[in-house]
C-alpha cells in the first residue's frame, strides 16, 4: 500500500485538495498518490480547514442554508407535513428501527 513516507510535498498536497474538490473519493485519491486514505484526509483538512467528514464545496454550488433562517422562512400557523410524505416515512423508520436495536430483549 505506502511505502512509509513521513513528508509530503507541497505538489502531493495540491494534488489531494484538488482531487477532493473534484469530488473524488479518499481510497482513490490514495490509491493515486500511493498514500493512507487517513493520512490524504488529515493533509486535506489541515490545509483547508474544512472538516473531512464534509462534503466536498464545488465552486459554483450554492451555500446550504442553516436551519434556522429555514425555520424563520415557514410561516408559524403552516400545516404539518402528511402522513405519507417521504421525511416522515424516513424518521418513522428510523425511529422504529433505532428502537428496535437499542432496546433490551425480554
Amino acid at each position: 500500500m505506502t511505502d512509509g513516507r513521513k513528508t509530503w510535498t507541497p505538489e502531493e498536497i495540491s494534488l489531494v485538495v484538488s482531487l477532493r474538490n473534484q469530488g473524488h473519493a479518499w481510497r482513490a485519491i490514495a490509491r493515486h498518490l500511493g498514500r493512507s486514505d487517513v493520512m490524504c484526509r488529515y493533509q486535506y483538512e489541515r490545509v483547508t480547514c474544512i472538516p473531512a467528514k464534509a462534503p466536498p464545496q464545488h465552486q459554483d454550488d450554492p451555500p446550504s442554508r442553516k436551519v434556522s433562517d429555514i425555520k424563520s422562512d415557514r410561516a408559524p400557523d403552516s400545516p404539518p407535513l402528511p402522513v405519507g410524505h417521504p421525511i416522515v416515512m424516513e424518521a418513522l423508520w428510523w425511529g422504529i428501527t433505532r428502537r428496535a436495536c437499542c432496546e433490551p430483549r425480554k
